[in-house]
């Protein structure tokens, strides 16, 4: 069984699967909730708004204990942590998916200092060289310059038993990380879908904010039929609180259960 946590409250036996046997736990940490633009969708046309979250996951292995993404400057990401007992100079390691606001934006506190000053972060080198050398982005080089910054590359096996997926098209260097413990696996899955309701059984939708949206449709139907195939937990940034569901596929898409 693994255990999910919202914030330091255990779900009820929310994935009671042999798939796992009670080495990983997973604790869902919201920054925020509310509604979207129906506009942000390419690809579908729809009058009604879209449920929006934003989360990151603080995820409990046998020999480490790792942060994944950090949500918005100066936003709740340390208390929703404190809420589980997790003070922010507890937190020794962090692993960015990439390097969109909503998901590097908490390193850096509302005074402007590093929100995790004991931590060590990884990343992407085609992220961070996409976001620091070609654009220039002033707010990513301010958050990571607080920090040791280790690169990866995809194909990385970043620490034992956490390999670093290609996942580009939503940016660059956008990465999903597979957390495996023998045929076990979680997937960190970052942005591969903003809304489930729709790209789940339409997986041929975009959003706008995809840097590439042709090639985030080919990579989100990768991970997707991965994730159906291996039977592996995801865990993702904009899934419906928990964040976490499994997947398999329908005719047309994928259904969650």
């Amino acid at each position: 069984m693994i255990k999910i946590f919202v914030a330091g409250l255990l779900l009820a036996c929310a994935f009671a699967s042999s798939a796992f046997a009670g080495d990983i736990e997973v604790t869902s940490l919201l920054e925020t909730q509310g509604k979207a633009d129906p506009a942000l969708l390419i690809g579908m046309e729809r009058t009604e708004k879209l449920d929006s979250q934003i989360l990151a996951f603080y995820v409990k292995l046998p020999d480490r204990e790792i942060l994944f993404d950090t949500g918005l400057r100066g936003g709740n990401i340390t208390k929703r942590l404190a809420e589980a007992g997790v003070n922010p100079e507890d937190v020794k390691t962090i692993l960015l998916t990439h390097l969109h606001p909503d998901h590097f934006g908490g390193l850096v506190n509302s005074e402007g200092k590093a929100a995790f000053p004991n931590a060590e972060v990884y990343l992407g080198k085609v992220e961070r060289d996409y976001w620091v050398d070609t654009l220039k982005n002033e707010k990513v080089i301010e958050a990571l310059n607080l920090y040791k910054i280790n690169l990866f590359e995809f194909g990385d096996e970043v620490f034992d038993g956490v390999k670093a997926l290609d996942a580009s098209g939503h940016t660059p260097g956008h990465t999903v990380f597979d957390i495996t413990l023998g045929d076990e696996k979680l997937l960190i899955v970052g942005d591969i879908v903003h809304f489930i309701d729709v790209q789940l059984p339409a997986p041929d939708v975009s959003v706008k904010y995809d840097v590439d949206p042709d090639k985030a449709r080919e990579t989100r139907k990768a991970i997707l039929d991965y994730a159906a195939s291996s039977g592996a937990i995801i865990a993702g940034m904009h899934i419906t609180p928990p964040g976490v569901i499994k997947v398999r596929k329908t005719a047309t898409g994928y259904e969650k259960y």
